[in-house]
């Protein structure tokens, strides 16, 4: 009984060790979804807050996005395909 519960917590103590990685990651993609619409000249972001709407995908991830004027202005949304720590695709719709 002992052992189970010991197994356990140390199961449970590498699942949240493992968690802040996965946030760091998906922080590090949006940076590169965000940095890839500035260069293709879609959106100037630095007008732009960009909020993290989700993920999904397997080695390829698709991100979506919203940016959100600082000044008035339409909300844009985005969605960037990132594989291998490089964005593939990315497209605007209004």
């Amino acid at each position: 009984m002992v052992k189970k519960l010991f197994s356990g917590l140390i199961v449970s103590v590498f699942a949240l060790a493992a968690f802040p990685v996965h946030a760091a990651s998906v922080s590090e993609q949006v940076n590169l979804c965000a940095e890839a619409i500035d260069a293709q000249e879609l959106a100037d972001v630095s007008d732009y807050r960009v909020k993290f709407i989700r993920t999904s995908g397997g080695s390829a991830k698709r991100l979506s996005l919203e940016l959100i004027p600082h000044a008035d202005g339409e909300v844009l949304r985005a969605e960037c395909k990132v594989r291998r720590g490089k964005v593939v695709e990315v497209a605007l719709q209004s």
